[in-house]
Order: C-alpha cells, then structure tokens, then sequence
C-alpha cells in the first residue's frame, strides 16, 4: 500500500503512458516553494555581470542584471538551500517597500544610493525603513557572493549597513538574519570583519546562518571556530550531506575531527538483517517479471552480488540501504524493468550513469530547497529524468519514520516498502500494457 503524503497522482501518470518514453527531454525540478531558511546555504550562486553602463561597478552589474523580485527569484544554490529545521529563508523575498528596494538596486551605483536612503533616515528607522536597507544591501550581496568574494565594494557594503546597525529596530528578525547571512559568504577571508559580523548574530541564529558562519572560518582556515558553528548548525538541521558538498569545507575533508563531526550527523545505522526479505522480494520480483512478459516485455538482470560487496558498497558510498533493498542486491545486483532502473552495487561504488543521474537530481532539488533530500538515498530511477524511488533516512520527506519515497517531479509519494515498489511496477504495467 502507499500513503500521499502530497498530491500524489499515479493512476493518472500511468494511463497517460502509452509507451516508453526514453528520449524524454529532462525537466527541470521546479522549486518546492518554501523560501528556505538556508539549510546550507552560504553563498549565493555567482551570476555573471550584466553587460553593463560604462563605469558600472562589480555590484552595480550584478544587481542591474536581476533587479528587485527577480533577484529574490534567483535566490538558489548556496544562498538558498533550505534544511528542515527552517521554515522560510533564503528565499530572498522583496521586503515591505519593495518599490523603494528596486529603485536602490536600479542605481547605476546601487551602494551609493543605499548610503542617500539611511542618510535621510535620523535616528532610528521604523520597521520598513530597516526592511528596505537590509533587503537593499542582503540582495546587492547575493549574486557577487562568489565572483567578488572578499572585494572592496563587499568591506564598503558591510561597513556602511554596519555602521547604521543600532538603527535597525528588528535585528534578529528574517530580512538581519538574511543579510549577515549574505555577509559571511561575501565577506572573504577578514577577520575584523567576520568579528564584527559575529558581534551582530543574534541569540537563536536560522541554521543557515550558521552555515554561512562556518563557512567564513572555514576560508579563514580557523578550525575551531568552524567545527563550533557547524554543530550548531547540525543541531538545527543542516545535513553532513551539505556540508560535504560545500567547496569551503574542501580543504577540511580529511581532517580527523571535521570527519569525525559529520560522521557523528550521517544517518542512523540499519542493523544488517535480510532474511526475513529475501523471500518476499522474491515473490515481488517474480511477479512482476511474469507480468511484462505477459505483454512481451522483458526484464535486465544483473546477477547477483554477495551481501559483504553489498554493504562494502555501502561503505564506500557512505550510506545505509534499508534491508529489503540489500535483500534485492543479493538477488540480482541491479535490475533494469519497463523504463525502471535500479541502484546495483556498482552504482554507488563508482560514477556511473545512473550514478550522475541520481546525483544530479539530488543537488537539483538540494539547490530548490526540498528538505531533506540531501540525505536521501537513490534506490531506483522511475523512468523519467526526474522521477526518482528514493531511501528517507531520517523520515524527513515522508513526514515521519524512514522509509521509501518515491518522488514524481513535483509529487512525493510515501511507499510502505521495496515489496510496495515492485507491486506499483507491476500493477501500472499491467494498467498501461493491457489498454494498448
């Protein structure tokens, strides 16, 4: 059986498939809309200058190339990703005042034009006044956070927001925590900087922030303070998955006790425990096999791997795979069935296509903000680019107990197990194959 957890629609998905369609072009996994709370997030993906106005500074490019809500808009990858524990950041959105935003960001000198706004505001600004400057400045920093990392026009940014800080009356609110956020990924390797930045983190800091934090240590090459921020941010939510996966942390990857800390935030283990399975997913597997061959389908089937190569498998990869799937390997070590292609031991040992695939779709969908999806494991492509069985380690997709989930581009479908999964195969086939 399966339990919707959203709007799940296979019946509907099935009967639309009269034949396989393996030349279908790739869709890009559109974002889950919830404007992260950046889960790993850090910087904002670099997007090239505009070819700008004559004189048009680095910052000037950048914003004059995606003003205003469209800035918000391209608010992804490193400045955007979003962990479960955050509800909604990241997601840059255009501030209360938001036409007095893109007339800042319009300025052919974006920075100049912020410094005239806050001059013009005596003593303290109200709520939307701060909305506007730290909206104006979090969204100047965004799309130069990788190109100009560490430039003069980020100290000139940092400097003047900062030195009008004490006027801002909301200075733990969503639009302070997304400009420091912003900050500690331009920022760059300035320790008088990232120290008067730290001064400004508030008491309960999004996990994102934290990241980004970690980050700035981490390219100032100070381990301590880089491991203190980054299991602040596990507790809150970010993933060792994203951690790993951040070119900051690089030069960290073999240290002892970096390791150790991300080794400590992976999954929990699955006690090794197939027998109960072996039987079952047999059966599954028979029947499905019987049923394509009824309408002259025909299955691929590896043979079948050892249960030690199937958890070596898994220590390289470093992941854990739930037992009736490592049942599954030792019965045939992947399979290919009517457009579904499943994981083998090969496949998370080494960067085959089917590996690239997966992983593509994971830092895709990280990239979007779907939660969680950074520890998933790929079990299984569902015949389209983005359709994807999938192992929830900690439950966080499914909404509850690890399990299977099976993920059809934007719909999320909670599977009871790999029994389940085969069973869907089958009975869509015969659906499918039957009317034709």
């Amino acid at each position: 059986m399966t339990r919707a957890i959203k709007k799940a629609k296979p019946a509907a998905r099935a009967s639309t498939r009269s034949a396989p369609k393996k030349t279908a072009a790739p869709k890009k996994a559109p974002p889950k809309k919830a404007a992260p709370k950046k889960a790993p997030p850090k910087k904002a993906a670099a997007t090239k200058a505009a070819a700008g106005k004559r004189g048009q500074t680095p910052i000037s490019q950048a914003v004059t190339a995606k003003n205003g809500a469209k800035i918000g808009a391209k608010n992804g990858a490193k400045a955007g990703r979003r962990t479960g524990a955050t509800p909604a950041a990241g997601a840059a959105r255009v501030p209360a005042g938001g036409g007095r935003v893109v007339e800042i960001l319009d300025d052919e000198q974006p920075i100049n034009a912020l410094r005239r706004y806050l001059a013009n505001i005596p003593g303290h600004a109200s709520v939307q006044e701060g909305q506007v400057a730290l909206g104006s400045a979090q969204l100047m920093l965004l799309p130069i956070a990788r190109e100009h990392r560490g430039g003069p026009e980020v100290k000139e940014l940092l400097d003047l927001v900062l030195s009008r800080w004490d006027a801002f009356p909301d200075q733990a609110g969503f639009h302070a925590q997304e400009f420091l956020r912003n900050a500690f990924a331009a920022v760059g390797d300035d320790p008088d900087r990232i120290a008067l930045l730290r001064a400004h983190v508030p008491h309960d800091p999004q996990p994102e922030l934290l990241f980004n934090i970690a980050c700035a240590h981490a390219i100032m090459g100070d381990k301590r303070a880089m491991l203190d921020a980054l299991r602040e941010a596990i507790a809150g939510g970010v993933t060792a998955a994203q951690i790993r996966r951040d070119d900051d942390f690089t030069p960290f990857l073999d240290d002892d006790d970096f390791t150790e800390l991300l080794d400590g935030a992976s999954s929990p283990p699955i006690p090794v425990d197939i027998e109960p399975h072996i039987e079952p997913v047999r059966s599954a597997l028979d029947a499905l096999l019987s049923t394509l061959r009824e309408f002259g389908e025909q299955g691929r089937l590896h043979p079948p791997a050892s249960l030690d190569l199937v958890l070596s498998a898994e220590r390289t990869r470093k992941v854990q795979l739930p037992n009736d799937f490592r049942a599954l390997l030792t019965l045939a070590d992947g399979l290919a069935v009517w457009e579904h292609e499943f994981f083998g031991t090969k496949d998370y040992r080494t960067d085959t296509e089917l590996a690239r695939s997966a992983r593509r779709y994971l830092e895709s969908s990280a990239s979007y903000g779907a939660t969680g999806i950074d520890e998933c494991v790929p079990i299984a492509n569902w015949g389209q680019p983005n359709d994807w069985l999938l192992y929830d380690p900690r439950g966080k997709i499914r909404g509850g107990e690890p399990g299977y989930v099976l993920m059809l581009n934007a719909d999320e479908l909670a599977i009871d197990d790999l029994v389940a999964a085969l069973d869907r195969i089958a009975r869509i086939a015969a659906d499918v194959l039957g009317t034709n």
